[in-house]
């Protein structure tokens, strides 16, 4: 199955718009660069919302004829076409030369149509997570048989500089990661050298599915540092949970680090990887 979770459908879904409203054509990016990898930018346009998405109407949504440059004070290149068919979108664009490491800057610059959209990004440090503890799964006060939630204890150096996470979840048989629960997290006001992160059986609405962290289902889970920035755009458009959007009313502006009135966000990653097996 497709992952399909791209920000121009939540652009339109925070908007509030009724069934007979056309959004304006607005830039949504989602880009990312991760330590010792390929940077990725996904570009998509915002959708008219008319209540029921057309498959054709969400491919016709991304945009694969921009100029996306990348800059890291030392090198310069012109970001290439790619496709991937397990995510949404499946067009987007890669570095070929361009890592992300530590200590440096990355300036992003989009230009789409004679408009120019800027960025500048750097890399978090690489998260520690010192130890991985299984508990009973617990939601609402009752025991949730089968299943069982996390406790990870992170290492936080430096507690003066606050640090931004995000968690992402999947077990070994899916393509794609998930938001986990909680997706975000920070330490803007914990001051101790660790710190506890209770990591919840995550309950999906219209029983979608039900087999994240169950017993004996080997997962892979990362636990990726994030800049403020990407960690402020997911906190204006989904709060600190993992639950889809509904018809929500915002009253705060969605915030994000592309100029020129794009949504979305240009974001340093770092993160660490685990996988196990869910015991009993």
């Amino acid at each position: 199955m497709k992952k399909i979770l791209f920000l121009s459908f939540i652009l339109f879904t925070i908007s509030c718009v009724t069934d007979t409203d056309v959004l304006q054509d607005k830039l949504t990016v989602e880009g990312h660069i991760n330590q010792d990898e390929f940077a990725r930018v996904y570009l998509t346009n915002s959708l008219p919302f008319k209540g029921v998405i057309d498959s054709l109407e969400v491919a016709k949504s991304i945009e694969s004829k921009a100029k996306v440059e990348l800059f890291d004070g030392e090198t310069s290149e012109i970001l290439t076409l790619k496709k991937d068919d397990s995510y949404f979108p499946f067009l987007y664009y890669r570095s070929n030369e361009i890592k992300g490491q530590l200590g440096k800057k990355y300036k992003l610059k989009i230009t789409i149509r004679d408009y120019e959209f800027n960025a500048e990004t750097n890399l978090p440090e690489q998260p520690v997570v010192l130890n991985i503890e299984f508990l009973d799964a617990v939601a609402e006060g009752r025991l949730i048989p089968g299943f069982k939630d996390l406790r990870l204890t992170i290492n936080n150096n430096k507690p003066n500089e606050p640090k931004y996470f995000k968690l992402l979840i999947k077990n070994e048989t899916d393509t794609m990661f998930e938001h986990a629960d909680p997706f975000i997290f920070n330490t803007e006001n914990i001051l101790t050298d660790t710190f506890p992160i209770i990591m919840h059986h995550k309950i999906y609405k219209n029983n979608e599915r039900d087999d994240i962290l169950k017993i004996g289902v080997v997962t892979d889970l990362q636990v990726v540092a994030i800049t403020k920035a990407q960690y402020d755009f997911w906190l204006s458009v989904k709060g600190d949970v993992t639950v889809p959007i509904d018809n929500a009313s915002f009253t705060t502006a969605v915030k994000g680090n592309i100029s020129n009135g794009a949504f979305g966000y240009w974001s340093g990653e770092s993160k660490a990887t685990f996988r196990f097996k869910v015991p009993e």
